[in-house]
């Protein structure tokens, strides 16, 4: 099985338990990407998951198909690399997979998570209040680009890295809260006399974010980036 060099090696980690919720990443073909699942079963060699859907629809993974397994083990985004072994064709479709070995499961890693270029609205304030401080007044901005581990956004003020940021992503079907923490900062040029208001880019990793949120995110990326391969636009 080829290695994936997002993976970094990592200390004994366990399996996901039964019903835990899982992801399956299809790394290559139409339908790379990322699709929620949850495990069914483990037996001594193999795996059974609840077979990925996309919509009302079964994705076409065959016997001999190689894709990762990601899930959460104690706060922290695991997985390892499994193939396909059977499609089960019940009244609940599975599949049988590969079960991984000792020390075959790995962290991963988020700035590798796929990015894509895409101007979204956003909200975002100073985050870290006390007890007892008045919410600040949210104040709008846009992305850059976007991936499961964090973003690219322009605002209109500057903070420093380390700032801690409350931002509300505004997907085209749904609103998701961030927790942040900005990375870098880039102020953005502006011609003089234009009267363009002065800008900064910030890069921000999310430090807080709800798993099923993050898997909504990822999934979004995937979709576009079909959307546009089709299109041609990629």
């Amino acid at each position: 099985m080829q290695s994936h060099s997002r993976w970094r090696g990592a200390g004994p980690l366990r399996l996901p338990t039964i019903n835990q919720q899982l992801t399956i990443y299809i790394p290559t073909g139409w339908w790379k990407g990322r699709y929620s699942t949850y495990l069914e079963a483990l037996e001594d060699s193999t795996i059974r998951v609840a077979h990925p859907m996309f919509g009302s629809a079964l994705i076409p993974l065959m016997p001999g198909d190689e894709v990762m397994v990601e899930y959460v083990y104690n706060g922290e985004r695991v997985g390892f690399a499994a193939q396909v072994l059977q499609r089960v064709t019940e009244e609940t479709p599975a599949l049988i997979l590969t079960r991984p070995g000792p020390g075959d499961i790995r962290r991963q890693q988020l700035r590798n998570f796929v990015r894509l270029d895409i101007s979204l609205p956003i909200e975002y304030a100073p985050g870290g209040r006390k007890a007892g401080e008045e919410e600040p007044e949210l104040l709008p901005g846009r992305t850059v680009n976007i991936s499961g581990g964090g973003a690219l956004i322009v605002t209109g003020e500057s903070y420093p890295p380390g700032t801690r940021l409350d931002l509300v992503l505004h997907l085209p079907d749904r609103v998701i809260p961030v927790e942040a923490e900005v990375v870098r900062h880039v102020p953005v040029a502006v011609v003089p006399g234009s009267g363009d208001p002065v800008q900064t880019r910030l890069g921000v990793r999310f430090t807080q974010i709800e798993e099923r949120d993050r898997e909504q995110i990822i999934r979004f990326i995937f979709a576009e980036h079909r959307r546009r391969r089709r299109k041609g636009l990629e």
